[in-house]
């Protein structure tokens, strides 16, 4: 029998989940998070050099052995030599603030700061396993879940990769006693007014006892024949939404819905949702329902509100999806968990680079957009995050900032390949409400630096300095050029 560290390694492989750059291993200290960072350690050390492996770590606010679980964290990743991360973070309030239950606000203030630390060429890796897979696609069902619900966890969702997929949690902790980790209990998992706890210990033990049949083995079976056949009705959808709208257009005329299969029309419809939203989280299956009863009728316009201060609206003919409140973000601001620096509400011009006062903050155009520009003067003051660039001086003489404009394209850096800037910004899952209004730098029609997203020059963290120190050394034969940094604040100080 293989063990446990070859099996998730083969899963890795068949599934292409590793690269080189930044590797983010979310840890809570629990058996699973700890299991993962200790074969991700394994596995990085003999096959892959060019990862930069790291841990993170959320001190929620919410249970009493917070502090315990942050120091068990903390011991391990010295006891591995892996640098770790911890932010504290008052869930709770922040849940209360955002009108969110406490689950999601973790969720979402957890994968913003896995991606702070990590950056634009970086993966996030989190623990979950096939017990976890099984009780997602249970709880999927009974909300009444179509086939991407039934998919499950993806081993790859963007830049977030789940290498356990493979094992079972008994597995898991077998692993963490044969080698004397030493793991934190969450005593919330045993409370089953949470819906995952009453799956994993009430119905899957009742459904194997009743049927001699191990359900989570069932359901992941499942996940994995609907996936493929998911992606192929996919694929169908968003080449007849391109047939439709192309890359940029937000709405669709009813008279082309009306032609299509009802089951082609929902995902349609869906992917429409995600290219206006970004997502589509928490918009279940009652929700597309309406959204579908909505592009049947033609009388009149009309409209249905939507999770998450979101709207599907019948107007002139066709179908659209918008944002209200604080969706809309008509004032301005950043978008969370991407350093994305979006000022709403304004006409504004672009800025030469050059022309920027240097080491004064100022306001682009005086809107909700507060930056810096300065040389870099001492290397040990480099601080990195999604909202600062480093590049070379040179690129002053003609950068601008600036709005994406037709004929826009951008090459990232250590890559060969240019594509036009709008299909980019599809394909990296921008919501498309912010794509007219996102800054950028551009030298041009090339994109310098996509805030968050990508950049074609210099570097954004360490592991893109190191390659351009690299770069740099075999162009100019060991001469140093200066380096400038331009970096945006959230608010100014």
């Amino acid at each position: 029998m293989k063990d446990l560290i070859t099996l998730v390694e083969e899963y890795i492989e068949k599934n292409r989940l590793l690269s080189a750059g930044p590797l983010v291993v979310g840890v809570s200290g629990g058996a699973d998070s700890m299991a993962l960072l200790f074969v991700l350690k394994d596995i990085c050390d003999r096959k892959y050099p060019d990862i930069s492996l790291s841990c993170a770590h959320i001190h929620h606010g919410i249970r009493e052995e917070a502090d315990h679980d942050e120091k068990a964290v903390s011991e391990f990743c010295k006891d591995l030599g892996v640098p770790l991360h911890v932010a504290h973070i008052d869930i709770p309030k922040v849940a209360k603030e955002e009108g969110l239950s406490l689950e999601t606000a973790g969720r979402l203030q957890r994968y913003a700061f896995f991606n702070e630390i990590c950056g634009e060429e970086g993966t996030v890796a989190v623990a979950h396993h096939m017990e976890d897979q099984a009780e997602s696609i249970a709880m999927h069902i009974f909300r009444g879940a179509g086939m991407e619900g039934l998919c499950g966890i993806r081993p790859k969702n963007g830049n977030v990769i789940h290498p356990f997929l493979c094992l079972h949690k008994e597995d898991i902790l077998s692993f963490c006693k044969a080698r004397n980790i030493k793991v934190c209990n969450d005593v919330t998992n045993e409370d089953t007014a949470y819906d995952r706890n009453f799956f994993r210990h009430e119905i899957f033990p009742k459904i194997e006892e009743g049927t001699g049949r191990d359900p989570v083995s069932a359901l992941v079976g499942l996940s994995e024949r609907v996936s493929e056949e998911n992606d192929y009705l996919d694929s169908l959808a968003e080449k007849a939404l391109e047939d439709l709208s192309g890359d940029e257009d937000l709405s669709i005329p009813q008279s082309a819905l009306a032609d299509m299969p009802r089951a082609l029309r929902r995902r349609v419809l869906r992917l429409l949702a995600i290219r206006t939203f970004g997502d589509v989280v928490d918009i279940e299956s009652v929700h597309w329902e309406a959204v579908l009863e909505l592009s049947e009728k033609t009388e009149g316009s009309a409209s249905i509100d939507l999770p998450g201060e979101r709207l599907a609206v019948r107007e002139g003919g066709r179908i659209s999806f918008r944002g209200t409140g604080a969706f809309a973000m008509e004032e301005g601001g950043y978008v969370k968990g991407t350093g994305i620096v979006v000022p709403m509400g304004q006409e504004y011009q672009e800025i030469a680079l050059s022309s920027l006062p240097i080491g004064e903050i100022v306001n682009f155009c005086q809107s909700f957009a507060p930056m810096r520009l300065r040389f870099l003067e001492n290397e040990g003051d480099i601080v990195y995050n999604n909202l600062t660039w480093f590049f070379p001086s040179s690129v002053l003489s003609d950068a601008v900032i600036r709005t994406r404009r037709k004929g826009d394209t951008i090459s990232r850096a250590g890559s060969s390949c240019t594509k036009e800037l709008r299909r980019f910004m599809n394909e990296a899952h921008i919501p498309q409400r912010f794509r007219d209004r996102v800054l950028l730098i551009g030298r041009g029609n090339e994109t310098l630096w996509l805030p968050g997203v990508a950049h074609a020059v210099g570097f954004t963290d360490a592991f893109s300095a190191e390659k351009y120190r690299a770069e740099k050394e075999k162009e100019t034969n060991g001469r140093e050029e200066a380096l400038c940094v331009l970096e945006f604040f959230e608010e100014t100080t």
